[in-house]
């Protein structure tokens, strides 16, 4: 009787019976996808904590270097200009004293104590003559004109507060000096000093010796330049003593957080100041400091700059900058630890809230998921009563029905389902039979489809990383060379695309930099950009005294060979002298670049182009020469930046791009493309992608001085 039965009673008991399996499937889908929640966001804030960390110690980091180049140089700077005052007294003394010595008539002179005859601490003139040296009536005349100096040394010595004295020794064996001291020694002999030997061996230059204690413990340094008399001869030298105190105190005076210290070095690398300069196990050698040379091969290589090396056995940072005027060194160090310590404690305070809430996300989950029980439980009953008040006769031939299907569905198309009735279900299970042939068939064409799709979808990721990686991807490209800054991107219309840029140096001074733009898309568009920027790059690098124009005529000629498909391409290149800023440029039927010059605009530089590359064999191409000054920036583009196009078949123009860059030309030329990059998205919307879109920018700094 139930055989039968009308199919539609049937389906109503298996709906009942396909509940249970139904909150079954809800129950566990609920639970993982609930459970996967909890670990995304756990993931998200861990990663969201590493990035925050890193974000904060790289920023500290290059405050850090920035604070630390600006002060030691601003140090080094004051330091050098007090020095360079006393260059200018010295020299200054000199050019008086041989003025006296051409026009001595011109002046009467005076009579002038011994040293030990004047009252100490009193500023006044004084001389005595070596031992051995005569009182003639020649060298008192010259007594006579060096006691004239006071009228030019008495003002200086007053107004300058690191000037000790100002003395003079002659050849003649005189011994003049305008001081406050009154010290006297009769063996005495200028003549004899290191000071007026190494002024002889330089005539009319200043010279500055190396650095020493005086009698008071005080660092010093002096500084001497010869002079001549009216026939033109060598007789005398003028010196002075400098006291270091103030500079040296200025400097070791400079808190720099709580485990930085200031030191400084002569011109041999040697401790002129350091802290812990007074503790007797202290070493001068700087080698005994640095258990490597990476801080001594950089300080010798360079004026100014910062380094992190190990230094008293602790990373730390080192800023340094050298004076003109006596060779020292000023450094200033900081512990690396110190620098990054509160991205530390940032991230540690991130894990502890992460953690927080990754608990109390669980608790929430655990209560909902004991709700998902009891309803379960609920419904399961009602379904059970529900099933068992049903005969058995009805449920078998769909259960048997069922389990071929599940068979079938695990993909066993030699299971046939047994017809025991000519009802619905008897229907079904023939057109089941039937269903399973035609669904074998499908089944062996569609493994055939996909894995042809899976070969090609393979084939063309392996295409875009390679092509990814033929470009330059890592910023900055050349940090040690500071002349320039630049940045480029690409972003293909498909999985490949036709654009490229390039940029790598010719020779050490002459920097190349390339964007071009393929006719057509996809793969065709991809190995031609390939053929296009590997004859490019290996024409600049080998070009030897070659200009652009042969250059891309050679380049041309070799694209046109066997060019059936053809293809072009339009491009720009410009090789700069970073050590001058002149460089030259042309264009190939590629968009006109734009250039801002420090502290103006972006503008188009509109010049006559010629064709593409690839058109025709046997094309002239032009080049023209430019020049660019430190803070000037320059733009390159393909015309997907200008035809990118929105849903309303607008194009985004020049003049957007130009408004867009010039909303902030000073940002640094990462951000000038993301700038770019965002407006265009903002533009075209949901509209596709109409073509590549590749961007290089290049600010140029000037000269490494």
């Amino acid at each position: 009787m139930f055989k039968n039965m009308k199919i539609s009673i049937k389906i109503l008991l298996v709906i009942l019976i396909m509940a249970l399996g139904s909150l079954i499937v809800v129950f566990s889908a609920s639970y993982y996808f609930m459970n996967s929640m909890v670990n995304e966001f756990q993931q998200t804030n861990i990663t969201l904590g590493l990035n925050s960390s890193e974000i904060t110690k790289n920023s500290l980091m290059v405050l850090t270097e920035d604070y630390l180049t600006k002060l030691i140089q601003e140090q080094a700077q004051t330091a050098n200009n007090s020095l360079h005052e006393v260059n200018k007294i010295v020299v200054e003394s000199a050019n008086y004293t041989h003025s006296l010595y051409e026009n001595h008539s011109n002046f009467i002179g005076k009579d002038m104590p011994r040293p030990d005859e004047t009252e100490a601490g009193v500023a006044c003139s004084k001389y005595f003559l070596a031992k051995g040296v005569r009182a003639s009536d020649e060298v008192m005349d010259e007594v006579n004109i060096l006691s004239n100096c006071e009228y030019m040394f008495a003002p200086l010595l007053e107004h300058n507060r690191i000037l000790d004295n100002i003395y003079i020794g002659t050849t003649s064996g005189i011994s003049y000096r305008y001081s406050r001291a009154n010290l006297f020694n009769p063996d005495y002999d200028p003549r004899e000093r290191g000071w007026y030997k190494t002024a002889l061996t330089a005539p009319d230059t200043l010279v500055w010796l190396p650095t020493y204690k005086d009698s008071y413990g005080n660092t010093c340094i002096t500084a001497a330049m010869s002079y001549r008399n009216a026939e033109g001869d060598t007789v005398g030298v003028v010196a002075s003593d400098v006291l270091l105190t103030s500079i040296i105190n200025e400097v070791m005076n400079l808190k720099i957080g709580e485990t930085g210290t200031c030191f400084i070095l002569d011109s041999d690398l040697n401790f002129i100041a350091h802290p812990d300069m007074g503790k007797e196990d202290f070493n001068t050698d700087i080698s005994s400091h640095f258990s490597n040379n990476v801080f001594i091969r950089s300080i010798r290589s360079s004026n100014d700059g910062i380094i992190e090396t190990k230094y008293d056995g602790k990373d730390c940072y080192i800023a340094y900058s050298r004076m003109k005027e006596t060779g020292w060194t000023f450094c200033a160090s900081i512990e690396t630890s110190e620098v990054t310590a509160p991205a530390v404690q940032a991230k540690t305070e991130s894990d502890l809230l992460t953690d927080e809430s990754q608990k109390g996300m669980q608790d929430k989950i655990f209560s909902i998921l004991r709700l998902f029980m009891i309803y379960f439980a609920i419904i399961g009953i009602i379904v059970v009563m529900i099933s068992f008040a049903v005969s058995g006769t009805i449920t078998r031939p769909i259960q048997r029905l069922a389990d071929n299907v599940k068979k079938i569905g695990k993909g066993d198309f030699k299971q046939k389902i047994l017809v025991t009735s000519k009802d619905e279900v008897g229907q079904l299970a023939e057109r089941f039979n039937n269903m399973q042939n035609d669904l074998k068939n499908y089944m062996e064409n569609i493994k055939t489809v996909t894995a042809e799709k899976e070969r090609i979808s393979t084939e063309l990721s392996v295409a875009t990383q390679i092509q990814a990686d033929m470009l330059p991807r890592v910023f900055p490209p050349f940090p040690e060379r500071r002349e320039f800054d630049i940045n480029a991107s690409m972003n293909p219309a498909k999985e490949v695309g036709g654009d490229f840029y390039d940029f790598f140096f010719a020779d050490e001074n002459h920097f190349a930099m390339v964007i071009a733009d393929v006719s057509g898309k996809g793969v065709p568009a991809a190995l031609f950009m390939v053929i296009a920027k590997t004859l490019i790059k290996d024409h600049i690098q080998g070009m030897k005294g070659s200009s652009l124009v042969d250059i891309l005529t050679a380049v041309n000629d070799q694209l046109c060979e066997g060019n059936d498909a053809e293809m072009f391409v339009t491009v720009w290149i410009g090789i700069v002298d970073v050590s001058t800023g002149k460089g030259i440029a042309t264009n190939a039927g590629h968009e006109h670049p734009v250039l801002c010059r420090a502290g103006g605009q972006f503008e188009l530089v509109k010049y006559r182009h010629t064709v593409a590359l690839g058109t025709m064999p046997g094309v002239r191409f032009q080049q023209h020469e430019f020049e660019m000054h430190p803070g000037d920036t320059l733009f390159v583009y393909t015309d997907g930046v200008p035809e990118a196009t929105n849903k309303n078949n607008e194009l985004y123009g020049t003049d957007r791009m130009l408004d867009t860059l010039n909303a902030d030309p000073t940002a640094p030329t990462d951000v000038l493309l993301k700038n770019i990059k965002s407006n265009v998205d903002e533009f075209v919307g949901e509209a596709p992608q109409f073509d590549d879109l590749t961007m290089l920018a290049m600010r140029y700094n000037g000269p490494v001085k």
